[in-house]
């Protein structure tokens, strides 16, 4: 028997006021190896800040030694600054305890984003109000939390209008590249900037036009082309319906598909089906092209009440090579939504996401390779591309999440409201792993990574050895919310 879960809207087509950001270090951080060691306990787990006030949104890269940096926004001098730590991979705190400074500024630093810098430390981009409006920073620490660039960091983006949703990624040379929504033409635009390993800024000032069109453009993603620069994707809401296009940038910020058009330059189409499409996410096919995944509402009789999954693949030069407008992931008439995907290794990717095929949400998964072929297959189920069940367990499971594994196979974890009743909303993080074959090797619907009492929120997690992984998420066990790590299994 399923409980009903008492927990809020996470429909994919909100898009997130919280703005990612890059974070500025100043000189030397003397480094106090703060001894501690995993938690076997998933109502204990490892604390990794419990400052005062609110520490929330926490990202994590690896370190190289098989542990991780993990930024977050943090509120212990009573406005949001962005904090960073080091944890072994035996569960010591490298630094500071509580963590170190990356920007304290005395205006406001949003929710980080952190990418590694290929050199055993982090490049961090945040959302910065230093200058009244919404900016967006970055900056560089190395293995030992030295900041390697301004003390404040370096400017990502200055212009005087809002830079909004932020995403950024490794740009395989050393640097970041940055993405965002922007609204300096009048209407939101898609922007993108590149900063190299030194700080310096490679495009022009305050970042180049991914897209500049007509409506407004939403949810931007990014993946790295391998050669210095990056494939976009994003929802465009300029006709009646919602699309989704992409367009590539080469490493000096040119765009590469459609460029010899004489009009304004235009994106490659990856979805212009009837009805209303959005939330793409997108991971590559290891041959500089990219796969990706979208919330599709084409076969909806209303309106955004029952998405499916779609999925293409765009090669390297921007040619689609599955039918038009994608294919199915899952061809249940049920709502389906907030999809993840990883490589599988082999030329193909995985995908998670919920459904409601059973009334409530679960948590169903899918590997695809690169002809469009489904290789995993339920047993139990009638349809050939229905996905395998990853939990089924009672009341309502979101927000799945991917890391692979060294077998073609994934560690997926969630947000789990199994022991959620009546009007009491205990979160919890729930993982389970998966083989090549989509088989689960954990137990039935998943081992807890965290069932603590009060809510456990925004996950985050890497892989490291042992087919195991690093999850980071905020916490409010304590009396304020707190940021928590856990290593599974």
């Amino acid at each position: 028997m399923r409980h009903f879960k008492n927990i809020s809207n996470r429909d994919p087509f909100l898009k997130s006021s919280i703005c990612l950001v890059l974070i500025p270090f100043s000189v030397f951080i003397a480094i106090a190896f703060a001894q501690a060691e995993w938690s076997s306990s998933a109502t204990q787990n490892l604390p990794l800040c419990t400052a005062e006030n609110e520490q929330r949104f926490p990202a994590l890269i690896a370190d190289g030694e098989d542990g991780a940096i993990v930024a977050w926004s943090d509120a212990r001098h009573a406005n949001r600054d962005v904090f960073a730590q080091r944890i072994s991979a035996t569960g010591d705190m490298r630094w500071n305890a509580n963590g170190i400074p990356v920007c304290d500024l005395p205006s406001s630093q949003s929710w980080p984003l952190i990418v590694s810098d290929t050199a055993n430390g982090a490049i961090l981009v945040w959302g910065d109000t230093r200058h009244g409006n919404q900016d967006s920073y970055a900056q560089r620490i190395d293995a030992n939390g030295n900041k390697l660039w301004a003390p404040e960091g370096v400017p990502v983006c200055t212009h005087p209008t809002l830079q909004d949703d932020l995403h950024a990624i490794a740009d395989s040379r050393g640097g970041v590249i940055v993405v965002w929504e922007d609204w300096r033409n009048g209407n939101q635009d898609i922007y993108a900037q590149r900063i190299d390993a030194s700080g310096e800024p490679l495009w022009e000032a305050n970042g180049v036009p991914v897209y500049r069109g007509e409506g407004d453009q939403y949810d931007p993603v990014l993946i790295a082309d391998g050669e210095g620069g990056a494939i976009f994707a994003w929802w465009d809401i300029s006709t009646p319906d919602w699309n989704i296009f992409a367009q590539r940038l080469s490493a000096d910020g040119k765009p590469m598909w459609n460029s010899n058009d004489e009009a304004e330059i235009t994106p490659v189409p990856v979805c212009t089906a009837i009805g209303n499409q959005g939330a793409p996410v997108a991971v590559s096919d290891d041959n500089g092209g990219v796969f990706f995944v979208w919330s599709d509402y084409r076969n909806d009789p209303n309106v955004f009440t029952r998405a499916q999954l779609y999925a293409q693949h765009i090669t390297a030069n921007g040619d689609a090579l599955w039918a038009e407008d994608g294919i199915l992931v899952c061809d249940l008439h049920v709502n389906q939504q907030q999809p993840d995907c990883i490589r599988d290794g082999h030329g193909g990717f995985i995908v998670t996401w919920w459904d409601e095929r059973d009334i409530f949400a679960d948590i169903y998964a899918q590997r695809i390779n690169a002809n469009g072929e489904v290789l995993w297959h339920d047993e139990d189920s009638e349809s050939e591309k229905s996905g395998v069940p990853v939990c089924t367990e009672g009341g309502v499971q979101r927000r799945p999440q991917l890391v692979p594994t060294d077998d073609a196979g994934a560690i997926v974890y969630w947000l789990d409201y199994r022991e959620d009743f009546a009007d009491t909303t205990e979160d919890a993080i729930y993982a389970q792993r998966l083989d090549a074959n989509g088989k689960p090797l954990w137990e039935m619907n998943g081992i807890p990574v965290c069932n603590a009492p009060n809510s456990q929120i925004t996950p985050k997690a890497i892989p490291t050895s042992g087919n195991a992984a690093i999850v980071v998420w905020g916490d409010a066990r304590g009396s304020d919310e707190d940021i928590y790590i856990q290593r599974i299994p």
